[in-house]
């Protein structure tokens, strides 16, 4: 997911497992008609993906776009006088809810073939690392492409505050996208062991360098 809204001048970036779908769904019926505003799959009742495609019909603003491709379709200028962000999450929540929507979602998972256990996700290093998307190499260093990376964690009051800014005023997070994932609880982070969570954190350490969270704090 991508949505570039013109008439309030931001970019929102999709990470995996950080409310996007949520985040796009509650936005796509606030926004202008001529905002670019992604398709999502599956379908969520109240999005309304539009003006992703060009005049030929092909789709050239797709779900997880990079902002770096996003860039060279707007032009570096225009890209850089919008305001940009994203959402980030603790990495081993993330990854266990990565683990989840593997397991149960009838759209990843049909037909049940995903059977893998915790241990074996860990050991196989698949982890949903999202920096690239938000990010680019600069003179041999990785540099943001957003101007805020909002923490999951803090959504709640951190995304209306930053809309609010944008020009939408008491923007309230309602839908839950996606939740249903997680309904069969398969780990608890409790129940992740240490050398799991040094893998996931190794796996991640690009990111919690280019952010510079402290999920610790």
């Amino acid at each position: 997911m991508a949505i570039v809204s013109f008439r309030h001048n931001f970019i929102f970036i999709k990470t995996t497992k950080t409310a996007g779908t949520s985040i796009e769904v509650d936005l796509s019926g606030r926004l202008e008609e001529e905002a670019i505003v992604t398709p999502i799959l599956p379908p969520v009742p109240g999005h309304r993906a539009r003006n992703f495609a060009d005049a030929g019909g092909k789709t050239v603003y797709y779900n997880h776009m990079p902002a770096q491709e996003i860039a060279d379709l707007l032009g570096a200028e225009r890209f850089g006088a919008m305001f940009r962000f994203c959402v980030e999450r603790e990495p081993v929540e993330k990854c266990i809810s990565h683990f989840h929507m593997l397991r149960n979602s009838a759209l990843h998972n049909p037909d049940g073939a995903y059977d893998a256990s915790w241990e074996s996700y860990c050991e196989a290093g698949k982890f949903p690392v999202d920096h690239y998307k938000y990010s680019r190499m600069e003179n041999g260093r990785r540099v943001l492409m957003v101007n805020r990376v909002l923490r999951y964690d803090r959504l709640k009051w951190a995304l209306p505050r930053v809309l609010d800014k944008c020009g939408l005023p008491g923007f309230q997070l309602h839908t839950r996208a996606k939740s249903e994932f997680s309904k069969t609880v398969l780990i608890r982070k409790d129940q992740v062991t240490a050398a799991q969570r040094q893998r996931i954190y190794e796996a991640f350490a690009p990111t919690l360098a280019v952010t510079g969270i402290r999920w610790d704090s």
